[in-house]
């Protein structure tokens, strides 16, 4: 969809002065663009499956901007029905301009559908019946909009506004128009198209798959019980299937954001399947069940070549390092290709694209093994401008970078048994390599914590090394918990835990401020494969990447025994080799088997991004 890419394709600030003007997650404010005081028109229907949908409630909401999961505004002025044969029109019955200080400038809307008879003799008002289908902002939607809300517009909904939606009325995130939240519409059109209620959106890009049969068979699960009087037993079923407490859902979408909260259905994700007949409304559907619910896009194409590590910006877009196709490629949050089908390959001085990290002024840095150097890519408006390389004595086989919150690059030296530190202009900052007396061997991952301190991962003396921010060793002789065998990588959260992803141990350790180990045995099971990135979300959820040809994700937990994901992890990709988080809630993987990237919709809390504006101090 065009409208969309362009939008990602987008810096911070021009993306939020696009839809909104206003302020992104954490608070900071712009300028607001100004939206002619003019009441709007649109039309559309209501169907469960194919049935038309009388009686019908139809609400307008603008997002909340207040928090997460904030509280929706309505918009129309007088009631608005279905008729007979589910259709129904809104003329001159609201604007975005009457209310400013409660949903900013030019907000985001949804809309959605209460209620009603789905052509049943009887007399009924079927309230576990709700629809819905995320628009876009105001702006996008006026007289030629048609929207057609039915199930599969209400499950693209619900998994891509997830992480910011507890119900149907609340749906918001801090701010008028916070970046995040402004990309989860988008992936919602991308995954549904809303004017013919179908999967998936119009104007995917030809590089991205949807899994358009798993969005069908989620919908044909709801379809029963919207076709229904809703209090008959047809919505049973479901509702049990998707109970994960003592409270089960009483509508359709709270029954969907059960499924994404929930992927595993209780550990038995074919029971859901099994509510799927064969002459469900949506076709097609899957013929087996999955291993899980989750709903991801994949990407392949512009240059993606054994990628090797991904990096997210403050727009939402990916940079992808490929080791095997001496480029970098940038992926839009709906995976339209930013580097052209080719990727970026900086005047053919990308060579060994290992590692990749974005710093608070936006600009790219690829760690290049092959080459023994750092290249820094200018970026402006979502598009490179430059390159300039950095390569000396004290870089050597670089593998990994890490950006603190000064914007200096410290760079995980693999031949070179040592890191470097270096500054926004690529110079070497202190005495150069640094080899923490010696005792690093093969240094892999590298992180920084909220106190700016460094962690590297040595997957060869199996510890992890800490610097402080004046590169003075912390660590002595390494961290050892006495069960790491090759650590790969390691994920810093709020409260300065240590997450090691542990190749050699199929497992994970977790260790404390000062390197003291905060379990009895390190965790394993819940799909740990040869674990080989990690990532952290905003709620503090950690999130492994498995590096094996059905290869996974796996989900961690502060204070949890065991790993929350089923046996056999999450998701399905090809040999993964890096992981992050969107402020949008997905998780993102890059996987060397296929030359694809995944895109897990709405499974994590948003996290801030770029990783560097989590480096302290």
């Amino acid at each position: 969809m065009t409208k969309w890419k362009n939008l990602a394709m987008m810096p911070v600030c021009g993306l939020a002065l696009a839809v909104s003007g206003c302020a992104v997650d954490g608070g900071s404010m712009m300028q607001p663009v100004s939206v002619p005081a003019v009441a709007k028109t649109m039309s559309g229907n209501v169907h469960g499956g194919q049935q038309p949908i009388a009686g019908a409630a139809i609400q307008l909401y603008a997002v909340g901007i207040t928090g997460l999961k904030s509280a929706s505004t309505p918009l129309l002025r007088s009631a608005v029905t279905t008729g007979q044969d589910g259709s129904f029109t809104i003329t001159g019955d609201w604007d975005c301009t009457s209310n400013t200080a409660t949903y900013g400038t030019n907000p985001l809307l949804y809309i959605t559908a209460s209620g009603g008879n789905p052509g049943l003799a009887q007399a009924t008002n079927n309230t576990a019946a709700i629809m819905m289908a995320a628009l876009g902002p105001c702006d996008s939607v006026g007289a030629s909009t048609f929207i057609s809300l039915d199930e599969v517009t209400t499950v693209g909904a619900a998994f891509a506004l997830a992480p910011f939606m507890s119900d149907a009325a609340h749906v918001g995130a801090m701010g008028a128009n916070a970046v995040g939240l402004t990309n989860a519409f988008a992936i919602a059109n991308v995954l549904v198209n809303t004017t013919t209620g179908l999967a998936p959106g119009s104007g995917l890009p030809a590089n991205v798959t949807v899994p358009v049969a798993e969005l069908n068979s989620v919908a044909d699960m709801l379809a029963p019980c919207v076709n229904s009087t809703g209090v008959d037993g047809s919505c049973t079923p479901l509702f049990a299937a998707v109970t994960t407490g003592s409270t089960p859902p009483s509508d359709i979408v709270a029954a969907a954001l059960n499924i994404v909260a929930n992927p595993t259905a209780n550990g038995q994700p074919s029971s859901l399947l099994n509510l799927v007949s064969g002459t469900a409304p949506f076709q097609p559907t899957l013929a087996t069940p999955p291993n899980d619910w989750t709903v991801a896009l994949n990407f392949k194409g512009g240059g993606l070549n054994a990628p090797a590590a991904l990096a997210l910006d403050a727009s939402g877009n990916a940079w992808v390092a490929n080791s095997g196709g001496n480029s970098v490629t940038e992926l839009s949050v709906t995976g339209a290709l930013l580097t052209g089908v080719n990727g970026y390959t900086g005047n053919s001085n990308i060579f060994g694209a290992q590692g990749i990290a974005i710093d608070r002024a936006g600009s790219v840095w690829v760690a290049d093994t092959l080459l023994s150097s750092v290249i820094k890519l200018t970026v402006s408006g979502g598009a490179v401008q430059g390159n300039t390389s950095y390569a000396n004595s004290s870089i050597s086989g670089p593998i990994a970078l890490a950006i603190d919150s000064q914007n200096d690059v410290w760079v995980s030296n693999f031949a070179g048994a040592s890191i470097t530190e270096l500054s926004s202009s690529g110079a070497v900052m202190g005495s150069g390599a640094l080899s923490a007396n010696g005792s690093l061997q093969a240094p892999m991952g590298i992180a920084i914590d909220p106190l700016g301190n460094v962690w590297v991962a040595d997957s060869a003396a199996w510890d992890m090394v800490e610097f402080n921010n004046n590169q003075v060793l912390l660590s002595g002789a390494g961290y050892k918990d006495g069960a790491m065998v090759s650590p790969q990588d390691v994920a810093l959260d709020s409260n300065e835990h240590a997450w090691i992803a542990d190749q050699g141990s199929s497992s994970v350790s977790l260790l404390g401020t000062f390197g003291n180990s905060l379990l009895t045995t390190p965790l394993m099971g819940g799909g740990l494969s040869m674990p080989v990135a990690a990532a952290i979300d905003g709620n503090g959820t950690v999130w492994i990447v498995n590096n094996v040809t059905a290869g996974s994700v796996s989900e961690l937990r502060f204070g949890q025994s065991a790993p929350i994901s089923p046996a056999a992890g999450l998701s399905a990709m090809n040999a993964p080799d890096a992981i992050a988080v969107d402020a949008s809630g997905n998780v993102w993987t890059a996987n060397a088997g296929d030359n694809s990237v995944s895109e897990i919709i709405g499974i994590a809390a948003p996290a801030v991004m770029p990783l560097a504006a989590n480096a302290g101090p």
